[in-house]
Order: structure tokens, then C-alpha cells, then sequence
């Protein structure tokens, strides 16, 4: 094109030439035949023009033609396109809907879930009525736990227990049901106020509810547990743990008895275990401390660390000749403290309880 249009001027300002050159040798009087051919030279080289100009037009309808076919292709391409995206933007806000309706059925699900537990948990009025100072930290990582706290009385016996259940959440809750049906039917249907045997009734329990023998069911979730029995009218407190400890302060000084490490249920080759029993020497205005391992498990601080079982175990010893519900505020502000903008790790269950 561009070719095309520069022999266009070319020959339009070679026939100005000629055509000067023409009207000069006119007035001159040169002779007829020079003047002949300059005219006819000038004329072809307008019709060499006027042709070529032609083809320019043609040129430009052609491409003006092709400009609208190639932006009607563009125009229906984007209309695909908007369509398209309009169909997606559909089909997000039904899925945005139909997910909103899951998560409104789940939640409601989920605070179901935790008022059944809340109910098979002991009120307080009721453990008021058998404790007279203690405390009970509990902070569940979702809205429903996998750790739960027991108090039951049996015969002159108090029964105490800190149960931590595989997981936390909706798995951990179902466990902690199970856990406590069996604690039950230990305790308040087969009158058993000694922590080994109570935590032997339980090991089987578990076990045959979730038909872990030989590994049937494939399920090798279990639970972690400390118990304590407390004689009503005697100084007698005895203690039996699987995979837990309690701390206990007399005389001052902090002490630690650890639990056997064994889990309750996963007996696969079908036989329960033995605990062993531990009688803690205790007096009036001592301390037992019972506890899940969410507390010690805690990250944060300023290296962003665990908060660990030593750490754990000098603050309860330092707050222990404080009254128990103080203990429960300094020990809910130093684990949010510690805790700070992270991520709870697990469910906190801390039980304190004064001789």
C-alpha cells in the first residue's frame, strides 16, 4: 500500500513538471511535436494515476471490509466469552448458596453437638455439693471437646477424673460420649472406687465398644486418663493414670506421680491391662492438680515454644496457697498470654482441687 501511494505522488508531481514544462515550451513557441509529447506524457501519467488511485480505493474497501468481518468475529468471540462468564458467575452463587446451606446445617449440627455434651457433663452445683474449693479450667479447641472432666460419688468416695479422648472436635466428642457412658457404668453401676480397677474397666470397655481386638474394626483411637478417689472423712487419696500424671503439694513443695504408660483401649491382642494404683500422701489444705496434656502443648511465648509440663508444674506450685478460683484466673491468663495470636493446639481440661 504504502508502495502503491508513493508512485501516486511521484507521478502526480512528475505530470506538474511536465505540465510546466509544457506551458513554458508553449509560450516559447518550441516546435509542435515537443509540445505533442509532453502533453501526451502528462496525460498518461493522470490516467497512470487516476487508475492507481482506483486500485487504492479498492484497496481501502477491502481492508475496511476485513477490519469489520475481523471485529464482528471479535464482537461474537466476546459475547462467547461474556456468556461464558455469566454462566459461571451462576453457577458460583448456587454453589455459594448450597455451601452456606452445608455450613448453616453443620454449625447447627456442631452447637447440637455441644449442648448434648454440656449435658452429660456434671453441673456445678452438683460438684459444689462434693468439693469444697477447686477448679475446673476447661477450654475446648472447637465449639465440642475431646477432653472431659468426671466427679461422681460413690458410697464415702469421691471420684475424679480427667479424661483426654483421641483428636479434638467432632471426633474427640464422640469419644469423650463413650468414655463417659463407660465411666458410668464403672463407677455408678459396679460401685468400683479404686482408680486401677476403674481405669481397667475402662481399658476393656473401650476396647470391646470399638471392637479393637485383633484389630477388627480398624478404629485405634483410645483415651488418655488420670483418677483420683477421695475418701469423704479421712485424709485418703489414691490415684491411677494411663499416660497421665498428677501434681499434689504438701508440706510446701510440689510432687509428681506419673500414670503407666498405657493407653486406655487398643488392646489388639485381646487382653485389658493393668494400672497401678498410688496413694498420695496427703493433708488438709493440700492441692491435687489434674490434667490433659493441651495446656503443656500450648505454642507461644516469645520463641514462639510449647509451654511445657516443668513450666506448668512451677506456677501451679508458686499460685497453689492461693484459693482455687484465683489459681483458675492466673492460669487462664498466663495460658492466653502464652498463647497470644496463635492457634489454640489442642483442648485444655486443668483441675485443681484443695484437700
Amino acid at each position: 500500500m504504502l508502495k502503491i501511494k508513493n508512485s501516486i505522488i511521484f507521478s502526480l508531481i512528475v505530470s506538474v513538471v511536465l505540465l510546466l514544462f509544457t506551458i513554458y515550451f508553449f509560450i516559447h513557441h518550441f516546435s509542435f511535436l515537443i509540445n505533442l509529447i509532453l502533453v501526451l506524457l502528462l496525460l498518461f501519467l493522470l490516467i497512470y494515476s487516476f487508475f492507481k488511485l482506483k486500485d487504492v480505493e479498492k484497496q481501502h474497501i477491502h481492508q475496511l471490509k476485513h477490519y469489520r468481518e475481523t471485529l464482528e468475529q471479535q464482537k461474537f468471540q466476546l459475547k462467547i466469552q461474556e456468556d461464558e462468564i455469566l454462566h459461571q458467575i451462576r453457577f458460583l452463587k448456587e454453589q455459594g448458596k448450597y455451601i452456606e446451606g452445608q455450613k448453616q446445617e453443620l454449625e447447627e449440627s456442631i452447637r447440637y453437638a455441644f449442648r448434648i455434651q454440656q449435658a452429660i457433663l456434671p453441673p456445678m452445683y452438683f460438684i459444689d455439693r462434693l468439693l469444697a474449693e477447686y477448679f475446673i479450667l476447661y477450654i475446648p479447641k472447637a465449639v465440642v471437646s475431646g477432653d472431659f472432666y468426671y466427679v461422681e460419688q460413690v458410697q464415702d468416695y469421691i471420684i475424679v477424673a480427667a479424661v483426654d479422648c483421641t483428636g479434638h472436635g467432632v471426633p474427640g466428642a464422640m469419644m469423650s460420649v463413650i468414655g463417659y457412658d463407660i465411666l458410668n457404668q464403672a463407677i455408678k453401676i459396679n460401685q468400683k472406687t479404686k482408680p486401677s480397677e476403674i481405669l481397667n474397666f475402662l481399658d476393656i470397655g473401650v476396647s470391646d465398644f470399638l471392637r479393637q481386638t485383633y484389630n477388627e474394626s480398624g478404629v485405634n483411637d483410645g483415651m488418655d486418663v488420670s483418677v483420683v478417689s477421695i475418701h469423704r472423712f479421712h485424709q485418703l487419696v489414691e490415684f491411677a493414670g494411663a499416660y497421665h500424671e498428677v501434681y499434689y503439694t504438701h508440706h510446701g513443695k510440689i510432687f509428681e506421680i506419673k500414670g503407666d504408660k498405657l493407653p486406655i483401649g487398643v488392646n489388639f491382642d485381646g487382653f485389658a491391662d493393668t494400672f497401678t494404683n498410688h496413694a498420695l500422701p496427703v493433708s488438709k489444705g493440700d492441692m491435687i492438680y489434674l490434667f490433659s496434656d493441651g495446656y503443656a502443648d500450648q505454642f507461644g511465648g516469645q520463641h514462639n515454644k510449647k509451654f511445657k509440663y516443668n513450666r506448668l508444674k512451677n506456677l501451679l506450685w508458686q499460685i497453689s496457697s492461693q484459693h482455687a478460683l484465683e489459681q483458675k484466673e492466673i492460669l487462664s491468663k498466663t495460658f492466653n498470654d502464652w498463647k497470644g495470636d496463635n492457634e489454640q493446639t489442642d483442648d485444655v481440661l486443668l483441675i485443681g482441687i484443695r484437700i
